[in-house]
C-alpha cells in the first residue's frame, strides 16, 4: 500500500458509509461504487462537487481546479491538505453529492469526434450481440 492508498483508508475511516479503493494508483473514497474522492501525491486531494459549489471555493485561492493533461474537471477540486479537520467537511459534501447523482449518468459528448467515437461504439456492440 502506497502513501496515497493509505491517505485514503484513513480519511475513509472519518468518513462513515465510504469505502476504500483503488484506481490508477490513487487511494480512492467511494460511496455505492463511485468515486467521490481521490488522494494525490502531495497529500491533497481531488473532490467532487456541484459546479455551482466549486464556484465558491476557488476564492479561498489554495483550492483550485482539477486539471489532467490540458483538459479542466469541471466537477472536480483540488484540495490541500485533505487530512486537516476543516477539510473533512467537504469530504462528507463530495459523498453526498455523488450519492444523490443518477447511478448511470452519462454526459453526451460536445466535440464532433466524440460523438463519432461514441457512435462507433454503439455499432460494435450492437454488432456483437
Amino acid at each position: 500500500m502506497n502513501l496515497r492508498q493509505q491517505l485514503a483508508a484513513d480519511l475513509a475511516g472519518r468518513i462513515s458509509g465510504s469505502t476504500v479503493g483503488i484506481d490508477r494508483g490513487h487511494g480512492c473514497l467511494m460511496i455505492d461504487n463511485r468515486i467521490f474522492a481521490f488522494t494525490r501525491p502531495d497529500e491533497s486531494a481531488a473532490l467532487k462537487l456541484p459546479e455551482d459549489r466549486i464556484a465558491g471555493l476557488l476564492s479561498d485561492g489554495e483550492i483550485r481546479h482539477l486539471t489532467m493533461g490540458k483538459r479542466t474537471m469541471r466537477e472536480w477540486v483540488v484540495i490541500p491538505n485533505i487530512a486537516a479537520p476543516g477539510n473533512l467537511k467537504l469530504l462528507h459534501e463530495a459523498m453526498a453529492y455523488v450519492a444523490s447523482l443518477p447511478k448511470e449518468e452519462r454526459r453526451k459528448p460536445t466535440k464532433e469526434s466524440s460523438k463519432k467515437a461514441v457512435i462507433n461504439t454503439a455499432k460494435k456492440v450492437a454488432k456483437r450481440r
